[in-house]
């Protein structure tokens, strides 16, 4: 096998935006699939469903996708995480959920005259949704 000498280049991670960006208003996002939950040895993927019905799936990063798994982190928490494109070890783009790294990443939130309303939603964990 012989070696494969390139220019190393930087790539800096290209931001997309975070996933309440890209849902925008009326728009949601859930665990891909309940064998892709259960299966720890895959990232969690994701599904982002626009308010038209149009959806692509995100990847998490391994260190979210642990913190999901261990109750951690609640998908709720997600909204404000960032989509990154990452370029893989095969040369393709993969757009990748990762945790906030520093204060300047995190979203501000605008203060406006809307007074917000509480919508309670039914909240499960994964155990509840495996039948016996």
């Amino acid at each position: 096998m012989a070696l494969n000498f390139k220019t190393y280049a930087r790539t800096e991670k290209v931001s997309l935006g975070t996933i309440a960006d890209i849902c925008g208003k009326g728009g949601s996002y859930r665990p891909a699939s309940m064998n892709n939950w259960m299966d720890e040895t895959k990232r969690v993927a994701l599904v982002l469903i626009k308010k038209d019905g149009t959806s692509d799936i995100v990847i998490c990063s391994p260190e979210v996708s642990k913190r999901l798994r261990s109750k951690e982190l609640k998908l709720s928490q997600l909204m404000g995480f960032e989509v990154k494109e990452n370029l893989t070890k095969s040369g393709e783009f993969a757009n990748i959920v990762e945790r906030p790294t520093s204060a300047n990443s995190l979203p501000a939130v605008a203060i406006t005259d809307e007074i917000p309303t509480y919508e309670p939603t039914k909240t499960f964990s994964h155990e509840e949704m495996i039948a016996f």
